[in-house]
């Protein structure tokens, strides 16, 4: 069992650095190149700009917040899946070797995040706008 619950935890950590589903605000204020923020249901980190550098801004307080969010949600929908599974299916060798594979590309894309990009780490995105236009947009599967 305990096992299962760190398998969650670093699938639940993945969905939250790969943008499966999440939010952007991105400001629109013409006079402020300020980064768009990302995630759900708190901003995680900034974007990242690709073409000059491979670097951005992560924030403590969202990484914790998404990923227990994220880890809650994961464990509940595990607990409905295990009452409604057969326990034959549960315990198959093509069970098992499907959980380790989900979970073994999670901590692979877990750790391609953190290596891949310089971050620098502040707690919170605590940005002041100085416009309060800005657009929120859903970033996700599909796009």
């Amino acid at each position: 069992m305990l096992r299962s619950h760190g398998q969650l935890a670093i699938i639940a950590l993945a969905l939250v650095v790969t943008d499966l589903i999440t939010l952007v605000r991105v400001d629109t204020c013409p006079d402020e190149n300020l980064p768009a923020l990302i995630g759900l249901p708190l901003a995680y980190r900034t974007s990242i700009p690709w073409v000059n550098s491979m670097s951005g801004v992560l924030y403590v307080q969202g990484v914790l917040v998404n990923w227990l969010g994220w880890t809650a949600l994961l464990f509940l929908l595990a607990r409905i899946a295990r009452k409604q599974a057969p326990s034959s299916f549960l315990h198959s060798r093509t069970a098992i070797v499907t959980r380790w594979s989900i979970t073994a590309i999670a901590g692979i894309a877990v750790i391609f995040f953190f290596v891949a990009v310089e971050w620098s780490w502040q707690w919170d995105a605590e940005m002041v706008f100085r416009c309060t236009e800005a657009t929120v947009e859903i970033l996700g599967i599909g796009r």
